[in-house]
């Protein structure tokens, strides 16, 4: 799938492309499906960013994101394959994953079992938090299938409206809230680990930083539906980087934008690593703000200070195992997320989530072994310390341990059977996928930065769109799916 340099002869496109990513991918494929030239750049070697995948001694990892929803009745990423005739065969997944907290094990299940399972873990005095967050994310979900976008300008104005119904209107209630705000007054240690260590991996904050209609709607995952996919979650990017190669546009691998060109504060041309210059109209980042500012720095003064007044933003330690041959029993559930201490915060290994890759996947696993990716939440700025100080070996070691034990307590003596064992850190995440400081899972979705609050995907200047994580609606291949549908429709509307 990959190429070396840029080929193209033509030195125009309709639209330029700028990140390989889920949500470049879903721009790209848009873009390309309604005719325009399109080309889309790539620094790796091959698609999907943080949802890509590599191989190493028959074992095949993702790299990062491991959980894959969207492929439900109301998903996002069913409605648009079905746009572009892609076929995934995404295949259910129940329960959707096991949340080993210290004194007791939960199941997320997705179907009338999960109401069981919460009343056995947290009792009766829960459910009024359940039932609420329930209703809440059936309208937020309900909403996101009409594929609304913010209201920056009058176009945007009226896609949102198409989108909003009057069934809509509790949604208003929501803004400015956050999911503690909905829970017991004092919740039990039980119930506060378990919806602050998931919001943590889809939310990137806890129940008190939440933005209540984001957070119930990440919480709702398993209800929606967690898939399985036949080659990991780098299938999606793959699929689409094959239909935008087949509706005639063009990506280029192994390459780098290094500047966004603007007149009069119209874009008017990108400029590649190897001195190309290609002429366009319109360019779509896929990347995190603070990379495309590096880029064009004429949008600074628009999101410099939005990206200054953050709460914490996290990068991640990743470590990838491979299993051999039966050291996982075939029963076992395919996702789990543990949490160490109650009295701990979460991340920094004392939350870490792990995915194993299926006993029938002889392409992920030679031999019929396991692929294993677990991962854990880490402060950026302590690796760079460690950096710094000359002790990052020694602190990569230690967060190899910890999550050797999570890998452990799932599959106990798995670490001992491995043969494969690689770590990635931040600075692992920066040097291949070339995000600002390694950061990963884009902006933390408090009420400040979600729904009407977050970065859409319009900038000052004149033909230059955002998507990804760090835009409306935020991380997840979901949330950058949509975020790629909104910037294509931006840019297409521009020809229209």
């Amino acid at each position: 799938m990959a190429s070396k340099g840029f080929v193209s002869t033509l030195d125009r496109y309709d639209a330029i492309v700028i990140g390989a990513g889920v949500a470049g991918l879903t721009a790209a494929a848009a873009l390309a499906h309604r005719s325009l030239s399109t080309l889309l750049v790539e620094r790796h070697n091959v698609p999907g960013g943080c949802a890509s995948f590599y191989q190493r001694d028959g074992y095949r990892f993702d790299v990062g994101a491991t959980l894959v929803g969207g492929f439900g009745p109301r998903g996002v990423h069913r409605l648009f394959n079905a746009e572009l005739g892609i076929d995934v065969s995404p295949e259910p997944i129940e329960p959707s994953m096991v949340v080993h907290l210290p004194d007791v094990s939960v199941t997320r299940y997705g179907d009338e079992r999960w109401r069981g399972e919460r009343l056995r873990a947290f009792g009766p005095a829960a459910e009024p938090f359940w039932e609420r967050q329930e209703r809440i994310a059936d309208l937020a979900y309900d909403f996101s299938m009409g594929f609304p976008a913010l209201p920056y300008d009058v176009a945007s104005i009226a896609t949102l409206a198409r989108a909003f119904r009057p069934r809509h209107l509790p949604l208003l209630a929501t803004l400015g809230r956050t999911v503690a705000s909905i829970m017991p007054a004092a919740p039990s240690a039980r119930l506060r680990s378990f919806v602050d260590a998931q919001l943590l991996i889809t939310a990137q904050t806890n129940a008190a930083g939440a933005d209540l209609a984001y957070g119930a709607t990440a919480l709702d995952l398993a209800r929606e539906g967690t898939f399985h996919l036949p080659d990991g979650i780098s299938t999606i990017s793959v699929a689409l980087a094959r239909s935008i190669q087949r509706a005639g546009s063009s990506i280029v691998y192994n390459q780098s934008v290094v500047a966004i060109e603007t007149r009069r504060g119209r874009v008017c041309a990108v400029r590649l690593g190897d001195g190309t210059r290609i002429r366009t109209s319109r360019v779509i980042s896929a990347l995190p703000i603070s990379n495309t500012i590096e880029l064009c720095p004429e949008i600074d003064h628009a999101f410099r200070p939005r990206l200054a007044a953050l709460p914490e933003r996290w990068g991640a330690f990743m470590l990838y195992v491979g299993l051999p041959p039966a050291s996982v029993p075939a029963d076992l559930p395919t996702h789990h997320q543990l949490v160490g201490a109650y009295d701990e915060p979460p991340g920094e290994g004392n939350t870490a989530f792990l995915s194993f890759s299926g006993s029938t996947e002889l392409r992920r696993a030679r031999n019929g072994g396991r692929a294993v990716t677990i991962s854990t939440h880490t402060d950026v700025a302590r690796w760079e310390r460690a950096e710094r100080d000359g002790t990052v070996d020694a602190l990569r070691t230690r967060y190899t341990r910890r999550l050797e034990a999570a890998l452990d307590r799932v599959v106990p003596g798995a670490s001992r059977r491995a043969v494969v064992l690689e770590a990635a850190t931040p600075m692992t995440f920066a040097r291949y996928t070339g995000r600002a400081r390694g950061l990963v899972g884009g902006l933390p979705q408090t009420p400040r930065n979600a729904t009407l609050g977050a970065i859409g995907h319009r900038t000052p200047v004149t033909g230059l769109y955002l998507c990804g994580d760090s835009t409306f609606p935020g991380q997840s291949t979901v949330g950058a799916t949509l975020s790629g549908v909104n910037a294509a429709r931006a840019a297409i509307d521009r020809f229209s």
